[in-house]
């Protein structure tokens, strides 16, 4: 094998870790999403009407789907908000 050849596959290879690790996304944790929303919302005393009914973020039901490059933080029946690798929230 050449120089050349050892040198592209390296590459390959460590741009192939990279992408993985950041589709797994190891950092964006449950509660990490969960303080994102709630960042975005306007804080965990900010008040949400959920269904019909107002009460403070921190109350609302809330549930996590981890996916790659991103979580699902969901309140059923009312909303869904993205986490992307990188912190932002759609």
């Amino acid at each position: 094998m050449t120089r050349r050849k050892v040198f592209i596959i390296s590459v390959l290879v460590v741009c192939l870790i990279v992408v993985g690790l950041i589709a797994w996304a190891p950092w964006i944790t449950e509660e990490y999403a969960y303080a994102r929303v709630m960042e975005h919302l306007g804080g965990p005393d900010a008040l949400f009407n959920y269904l019909g009914e107002t009460m403070p973020l921190k109350n609302v039901p809330k549930s996590f789907k981890k996916l790659p490059f991103a979580s699902l933080v969901h309140f059923p029946g009312e909303a869904m908000f993205i986490v992307t690798f990188y912190g932002g929230v759609i």
